[in-house]
């Protein structure tokens, strides 16, 4: 029973009304069945000349046809059987089509769902969040849901098919309807063992799937450094054991529905066959009543069989819909605040007032004091891992300070809208991020409200027009996969053009040049330089040649920052 209440619960997980319309009309096609099963009494006995034995299956039926004004003969009888027949067919199909849009839309929706809690999540949250397990929910998984879902669907409206099976019963004996409930009970319990198995097989091959998910990210994001010195076996190694447990939960997986499979049709023989002979050696049915218990029998053993699959596809794939619900409200739970308080305007300068800032026990910044004049051209060195990354999403407002404040102009980080404080910055970071895509998108990132002479200045501001103009289809050539169609210098100019095209005021690189050669660097640099003025530039670097270029060079050492003379 408990198995059922999950099954249940997932169905009604997105609502309730829109369900019950499908279990309603799912009864009243097989409602619709019943009816025309029931006229098969009164037509074999009006076709045999025997005349209408009554019974409570010709009562039914014979009152229906005198409540439209027809008398039971064989044209009127043999017409309510294809009426009943049709809306049998029309009404469960209109069902099952139901569940499948529904299914359908359930998986979109959870999908979206999903993405906008990860927009909207605070950024320290979505940094303890291994990649793998986000790509993970938002691929596999979610067909893994849709299945499981669509699968609860099925469950629901077999059930609700089996139940009215069992009723129609009834009309014919009510002992023969308790051997029926016993058979299907009999036909149930049979492969319960084989169904436990799927769900454990089904929770082993989601924290499979993880775990790999986790272990090609890993690979792909550091395979040509560990194959630069040969040591990419470590990670093949990991994913090989990843793979070897996910093979052997499918064999479980598979095994049991081979199982289940084996079984049923055999118990299914069995249970029409037994029915056959109960309904003629001890209840004394006659042919007609026979064939509609042989009829029933088998709806009803087919409803249990779907019913089993059904259950075992939830036991199998419901571990991934659940986890999808965990997963999004989690990150629901870790939204970040906006605050949606004043707008800021960039006029004098960004401050930096006491503030101190730590993950978990480790602090990181110290005490920090210090300013960023509007127009000036800031640079921010020291050693690695001292925080200098912190200190640009302080000021971004990704992380609140443990102590201290963030102001602009003023007002505090905290009072003011952050969404509308982002939209003024432009930030260039050390890793490209460019899309299989052509230039004009990769820079405004789809905005229809941008134009290509807009893109077209920012190109030029960032010194990557000349190279864009000389490309075959110029603005929209595409780049290929991450950019990799350019040099590491036109990625890094594309990447300036991106943060320049909103005309941000103020603009931060990280670490933006590392990776390019001295050359490029410097020329980068320059370009940057040539945009300070209306635009405020704190630039987080190793590199000399940006102490060069700065008006100001703030150092940070220890979580402590000082101010040096440019």
């Amino acid at each position: 029973m408990k198995a059922i209440g999950e099954i249940f619960r997932l169905f009604f997980y997105t609502g309730w009304k829109r369900q019950c319309l499908v279990l309603l009309a799912m009864l009243l096609g097989v409602a619709a069945e019943n009816l025309s099963i029931a006229s098969l009494w009164p037509i074999v006995g009006v076709a045999s000349g025997e005349g209408i034995t009554p019974s409570p299956a010709t009562e039914v039926v014979t009152r229906l046809l005198d409540t439209v004004g027809l008398s039971p003969t064989l044209g009127a009888l043999l017409l309510f059987l294809c009426i009943t027949i049709t809306l049998k067919f029309t009404l469960s199909s209109a069902g099952l089509v139901y569940v499948g849009r529904e299914v359908a839309r359930m998986s979109t929706h959870m999908r979206l769902r999903l993405i906008e809690a990860i927009v909207r999540a605070r950024w320290s949250h979505i940094i303890s969040t291994p990649a793998g397990r986000l790509s993970a929910a938002l691929s596999d998984e979610a067909e893994r849901a849709q299945a499981a879902y669509r699968a609860s669907g099925n469950f629901a409206a077999r059930l609700t098919e089996t139940v009215t099976y069992l009723i129609g019963c009834l009309w014919i004996s009510w002992e023969f309807s308790v051997a029926a409930i016993v058979a299907a009970a009999i036909l149930w319990l049979a492969v319960a063992r084989f169904v436990a198995m799927a769900r454990r097989a089904g929770r082993a091959k989601w924290r499979s799937v993880h775990l790999l998910s986790s272990a090609v990210n890993d690979l792909l994001t550091s395979i040509k450094s560990l194959r630069a010195m040969n040591r990419q076996a470590y990670l093949g190694r990991f994913a090989s054991a990843q793979v070897d447990a996910l093979r052997k939960a499918s064999m479980r997986e598979y095994y049991s529905e081979a199982a289940v499979r084996a079984l049923q049709e055999p118990l299914l023989g069995s249970m029409v066959i037994g029915g056959f002979y109960v309904g003629y050696t001890y209840f004394n049915l006659g042919l007609v009543e026979l064939i509609g218990v042989v009829w029933l029998l088998r709806r009803i053993s087919n409803g249990v069989s779907a019913m089993r699959g059904g259950m075992q596809r939830v036991a199998v794939d419901g571990v991934a819909f659940w986890s999808i619900i965990r997963l999004t409200d989690d990150m629901n739970a870790q939204a970040e605040a906006l605050h949606g308080g004043k707008e800021a305007h960039l006029l004098k300068q960004c401050d930096f007032r006491d503030v101190s800032f730590g993950y978990g026990d480790k602090t990181v910044v110290t005490s920090a004091n210090f300013a960023l004049p509007v127009g000036e051209v800031a640079t921010l060195i020291g050693p690695s891992g001292a925080g200098k990354t912190t200190i640009a999403d302080l000021l971004v407002g990704l992380h609140e300070p443990d102590a201290g404040q963030v102001l602009i102009d003023g007002l505090p980080l905290a009072d003011i809208d952050l969404a509308r404080w982002r939209s003024k910055i432009g930030y260039i970071p050390q890793e490209n991020i460019l899309f299989n895509d052509t230039v004009l998108d990769n820079i405004t990132l789809g905005d229809q409200t941008i134009g290509e002479e807009q893109a077209i200045e920012a190109l030029r501001l960032a010194g990557a027009w000349g190279f864009v103009s000389a490309l075959p289809r110029g603005l929209h050539e595409v780049i290929g996969v991450r950019g990799n169609l350019l040099s590491g210098g036109q990625k890094q100019r594309l990447s300036i053009a991106r943060a320049l095209i909103h005309k941000p005021e103020l603009l931060i690189l990280d670490e933006a040049t590392s990776a390019l050669d001295r050359e490029t660097a410097r020329e980068i640099c320059d370009a940057v330089r040539g945009l300070r003025g209306n635009r405020t530039i704190l630039a987080i670097t190793h590199q000399s040649i940006w102490m060069d270029a700065a008006d100001r060079v703030l150092r940070m050492d220890q979580g402590r920052v000082t101010t040096e003379p440019a």
